[in-house]
């Protein structure tokens, strides 16, 4: 039988970097005066790309921004984001080892993310060295992002293969939508961005608390 493919979001799946997008979002909006954010509170707008993080952290603060402002303020975000991303982040417990057993298993792996292509790009490259992903795939101009389903069909036209026999791992809605419309199989994570309460309420997800038990759900697919 053959090995499913698993694509992975990055942001709360693999790589707790909620740390690290808070600091850019703070260097974004210092003069707005609005002291330090929690993680709480920004891990909530995460999912979606970085402007439209920082859009739902000032709208949490009734602040209303101009399309021209939220740019600029957004390429101060990146900015400062490209200087630090991985001040803070790190794989999750156990992340590196599941990996390192499925590519040792022969599964094709990728990670599919909402994050600045490049950024994606640099943060896999620097936190999972050891594991040889078939595509790396963020945001990019002009491309769709999740949870528009040609972002996982450009892994089914990489690898040749259907949605069927390929699986997606995330821990948001964002990641159940992209997950739906491909029509691939998906499994929601606990340890992420979004409450439990809310995944395991998703139609169709198979919802897992550890990395242990994440395993065990992609052996058994």
């Amino acid at each position: 039988m053959e090995k499913p493919a698993v694509i992975f979001d990055l942001d709360g799946t693999l790589v707790d970097t909620i740390a690290d997008i808070r600091l850019a979002v703070e260097a974004s909006v210092t003069d707005l005066g609005l002291g330090s954010l929690s993680n709480e509170l920004v891990k909530t707008y995460v999912g979606r790309g970085l402007a439209n993080t920082l859009r739902g952290v000032l709208s949490s603060f009734s602040i209303t921004v101009t399309e021209d402002e939220l740019r600029e303020r957004t390429g101060r975000l990146v900015e400062y984001y490209r200087r630090h991303a991985v001040v803070e982040s790190r794989p999750y417990d156990g992340i590196i080892e599941l990996l390192e057993r499925q590519q040792e298993a022969g599964m094709p792996l990728g990670v599919l993310s909402n994050k600045e292509d490049g950024l994606a790009k640099s943060i896999v490259a620097t936190l999972l060295p050891t594991i040889e992903f078939v595509l790396v795939r963020g945001q990019r101009s002009g491309r769709e992002i999740k949870p528009h389903p040609s972002t996982i069909g450009e892994f089914c036209d990489l690898l040749g293969r259907s949605p069927d026999t390929m699986l997606y791992v995330g821990d948001s809605e964002v990641d159940w939508q992209t997950a739906k419309a491909a029509s691939v199989p998906v499994i929601l994570v606990g340890w992420g961005f979004r409450p439990r309460e809310a995944l395991r309420a998703l139609e169709g997800a198979l919802f897992v608390d550890t990395v242990d038990e994440l395993e065990e759900a992609i052996n058994g697919v």
